[in-house]
């Protein structure tokens, strides 16, 4: 059943850098819209004034990823009390997820 109202949710927003790997993790807490549409803008917008150079590269189901000459970003939504109970991955996750990001 869907809502007519936002929820209240967190945007988190995960950029790595392209040529050192360094990654920088930031969080946002937010309104998050209903429909895909109004995701889809608001991570934009979100992404945007973190990294104004990132262009969207791909959007589904509450997540997007950007990219510009420096960054592969990553942002999507979470519930606000999630993010700081989130288990920590395995190594196995860490390592299948870095092969993601090898060129």
């Amino acid at each position: 059943m869907a809502r007519s109202y936002a929820l209240p949710r967190r945007v988190i927003v995960e950029a790595r850098d392209l040529d050192t790997d360094a990654r920088v993790r930031q969080e946002l807490d937010v309104d998050a819209p209903t429909d895909e549409a109004g995701q889809r803008a608001q991570l934009a917008g979100v992404v945007a004034r973190l990294h104004p150079e990132a262009r969207m590269r791909s959007f589904g189901r509450g997540a997007a990823s950007f990219l510009d000459s420096s960054y592969l970003v990553v942002a999507h939504y979470t519930e606000a009390d999630e993010s700081a109970l989130a288990p920590s991955l395995s190594e196995a996750s860490v390592e299948a997820q870095q092969s993601l990001f090898i060129g």
